[in-house]
């Protein structure tokens, strides 16, 4: 499966248990897109059992997670792409990563820009 997003916005969303996307095995593609205000058991995006993400030209603000990351990866899937890609006041799960979390590797991969291009 494969999915992509472009030109989308993601607001003011609450008590979500995956996220606004929950890829579980596929390809996403995301692309101008705006999360903002999210609220989940997860994160803003979670993506899972060897799934495949391609983030670009995204703004993400204020949103949180029980999970590391506005962005989480398992340790199953990979970022494929993250160019471009804004966070501001995002709170990941005990506080320690507020931009993209890779859990293979146990990294938090900042977002790439200083501030939103959209």
């Amino acid at each position: 499966m494969s999915v992509e997003f472009t030109n989308c916005t993601f607001s003011d969303l609450s008590n979500l248990e995956l996220g606004a996307i929950a890829n579980v095995g596929g390809m996403s593609v995301i692309v101008d897109s705006v999360f903002q205000g999210i609220t989940s058991e997860e994160s803003s995006i979670t993506v899972s059992k060897n799934g495949t993400i391609s983030l670009s030209t995204s703004c993400f603000g204020g949103n949180s997670g029980d999970l590391p990351g506005t962005v989480f990866v398992d340790d199953s899937s990979t970022l494929d792409v993250n160019d471009d890609n804004f966070g501001s006041e995002n709170v990941g799960g005990s506080g320690t990563c507020d931009s993209i979390f890779d859990e293979g590797s146990g990294l938090c991969v900042p977002f790439e820009a200083d501030s939103c291009l959209l």
